[in-house]
This record gives C-alpha cells, sequence and structure tokens, in this order.
C-alpha cells in the first residue's frame, strides 16, 4: 500500500509541476501579427491580408481590397491547430454584389513546429440583405508571422 502511495504521490508532484511550467501556459501557437495569402480554389481573386490573432480568441484582419477592418472568433482545437469563425462587409461596387454585403469567414489551420507560418483552408459566404447567399469561395491560406525580430 505504501509503494501504491509513494507511486501515485510522485504522478500527483508530476503533473503538478509540468501545470505550473511555461510551456503549459505559453500563448496558443497562432497568437501573433501574420501576413496571410488567400488562393480561391473555385476562381475567385487571390488577396492578401494582415491580422492580429490575440491570446484571448479575438482576430482582427485587415483585407488589401478595402479600407477598414473585419473581426473573428478562433479556439486551439488541438496540437497546432485553430478555427477560426470570421464575419465583416464588404463595400458597394465590389463582386460579388453591387451592394454591401455581409460575408462570413472560416479558416481551419495548422501552424509550422517552428511557429513561424501556417497553412490551411478557407470557406467564405457571401449573403445579402435579406440573409440568401449570393456567392461562395473557397481556397487555401498560407500565413508568415512577422515580428519586431525581422527589423
Amino acid at each position: 500500500m505504501r509503494r501504491l502511495n509513494i507511486t501515485f504521490g510522485t504522478i500527483l508532484l508530476v503533473l503538478g509541476c509540468f501545470a505550473f511550467s511555461p510551456a503549459a501556459k505559453a500563448d496558443p501557437p497562432i497568437a501573433g501579427l501574420w501576413h496571410e495569402y488567400y488562393a480561391s480554389t473555385v476562381g475567385g481573386p487571390p488577396f492578401e491580408t494582415y491580422a492580429q490573432w490575440h491570446s484571448d480568441g479575438l482576430e482582427i484582419e485587415t483585407p488589401n481590397f478595402t479600407p477598414g477592418v473585419c473581426m473573428g472568433t478562433w479556439e486551439h482545437t488541438q496540437g497546432r491547430i485553430v478555427k477560426l469563425f470570421h464575419v465583416g462587409w464588404t463595400p458597394g461596387g465590389i463582386p460579388p454584389a453591387p451592394t454591401s454585403v455581409r460575408f462570413e469567414l472560416r479558416h481551419l489551420d495548422t501552424v509550422s513546429v517552428d511557429g513561424n507560418s501556417f497553412d490551411g483552408t478557407y470557406d467564405q459566404k457571401f449573403f445579402d440583405a435579406n440573409g440568401n447567399l449570393v456567392a461562395e469561395d473557397r481556397g487555401t491560406i498560407h500565413a508568415t508571422r512577422l515580428s519586431v525580430d525581422q527589423f
């Protein structure tokens, strides 16, 4: 019985040390500033953005095709994988519609082992004022981390 208590106590001690280690408390692998490149696989135009992924699950993005920002929420699912739900408005006069439309963007991304890039897939849906789906674009995304160490 004593041996069992010592074994159980040792296991608890090891688990406790890991729970308080810096690795256990580290920011998720996606937290930071990224330069993102979107490439459609269904004929949509390519575009790029700068995106800030915050450790609290907030994501803010500035696309190159319009002024302003759009935003999303993300979660770290497992290992180096994250998924994103992102919303925004298109400016009027840009296809797929002549007027402003709401869009929803979803990513599923895997951060590289070194944490300096990520790759994934995206699905972007556009809705008119009545909530009807008017267009959809799907494709791949590649991103490179930006940091002060680069300058």
